[in-house]
């Protein structure tokens, strides 16, 4: 954006007139243009869970950030790695920042190691160096989304003044990294208690509602009663509409596959 220059009243206007910065004002058609020319990179991820693709009109969206949320012991992770699993069917791969576990345990986690990337070192509490490993993943290996685990690794809640405001920041930079970088980012969030007969909601997700409100899709998972199986909700999914649907979910080979009568 170009510096702003001290000018007022006329002689701004005339200033405005011709200003031809890359933030200046443009026509929806010209904007449409520009659109077009750039569709070829927008794409469309495939979770190969086919009642997850067809409530997100195909799957999850470039530019789009993702909030995996449940209770402890849920299935957050696995349903994050086996998404990293389907992607590679569209030959998509992934960047993770796993900072809940050790690189040995997190590797060891995979039923069959696919391919995927990873910092050698993590960095907790530094969005810039979050922001150029991303870009340098980019560069390198052309990866197509990221998946953080999980949220509460992005800033320091010892030193945070307001948690839930500085949550809903470090969010909001999530999502305009998302847009800018035109990748899909999965954020990893955890809940606080909630009652064992109390269904899972994007409001108990821990320290801020501004987390749901600030990304284009909720997933919220849970264990059901029956062994084994797990219950994902879509909480909502902006771009295609759908709202409190629910999935049944099995682990088989340790990945999480949509469940049918006929398995």
């Amino acid at each position: 954006m170009e510096k702003r220059k001290n000018k007022s009243g006329t002689e701004k206007l005339l200033y405005l007139k011709d200003y031809k910065g890359k933030d200046r004002i443009i026509s929806s058609y010209d904007q449409s243009d520009i659109t077009k020319q750039t569709s070829d990179y927008e794409y469309i991820l495939k979770s190969k869970i086919p009642l997850l693709d067809a409530y997100l009109e195909g799957g999850f969206e470039s530019g789009e950030l993702i909030i995996i949320s449940g209770t402890p012991k849920s299935g957050k992770t696995l349903l994050s790695q086996t998404l990293t699993y389907n992607f590679l069917w569209q030959k998509k791969y992934a960047l993770w920042f796993q900072y809940e576990v050790t690189p040995r345990r997190f590797l060891a986690s995979f039923p069959d190691l696919p391919k995927f990337y990873v910092p050698m070192e993590l960095a907790a509490n530094d969005l810039l160096w979050l922001n150029d490993r991303i870009l340098e993943g980019i560069s390198k290996y052309g990866i197509s989304c990221v998946f953080i685990d999980h949220l509460h690794f992005l800033f320091d809640i010892l030193t945070a003044k307001n948690t839930s405001l500085q949550i809903g920041q470090v969010v909001r930079f999530l999502k305009k990294l998302a847009i800018d970088l035109n990748i899909v980012i999965f954020l990893v969030c955890h809940m606080g208690k909630i009652r064992r007969d109390e269904e899972p909601d994007d409001m108990n997700i821990r320290d801020s509602s501004l987390i749901g409100a600030e990304s284009d899709t909720v997933l919220i998972i849970w264990r059901s009663k029956e062994e084994q199986q797990a219950i994902l909700k879509i909480r909502y999914a902006r771009r295609s509409g759908a709202r409190d649907k629910k999935i049944k979910l099995i682990k088989q080979e340790g990945l999480l596959h949509e469940y049918r009568d006929d398995n």
